[in-house]
């Protein structure tokens, strides 16, 4: 592995961190300051922010797939609760909890096929 690729996988905790942020905050944003690149299908939005979120996840935390995949499982029941009870232009949809656990599930077999194809393993 070269020094590029492990600061990279160094700062995976740090990218996925900031992702989770970044994610809870544009889900409780009201829908009108969501910058129009980022309007389409609300469960597509879902599942590529959750795909995304497992995939740094589970680069940051390859030993702790499991914690992971349900840390973001309770992480998007929350933001459902969050869209439903604190604002008023949202709402929470068990539809889009379960696009993210699509999004979610999609993330973690990405990582873990590919780092079985490039003969690493991913425990």
């Amino acid at each position: 592995m070269n020094q590029i690729t492990r600061i990279i996988l160094r700062s995976m905790p740090m990218f996925f961190f900031v992702g989770v942020i970044f994610t809870t905050i544009m889900a409780l944003l009201p829908s009108p300051q969501v910058p129009g690149v980022l309007q389409f299908w609300d469960k597509a939005q879902h599942f590529l922010a959750y795909t995304v979120l497992s995939v740094t996840g589970s680069l940051a935390f390859p030993k702790k797939l499991a914690l992971v995949s349900l840390g973001l499982m309770i992480h998007g029941a929350l933001v459902e609760i969050m869209q439903l009870t604190l604002t008023t232009t949202r709402s929470g949809e068990v539809l889009d909890w379960l696009a993210d656990g699509i999004g979610i599930l999609t993330g973690i077999v990405a990582c873990t096929a590919f780092s079985y194809v490039c003969g690493r393993g991913h425990s």
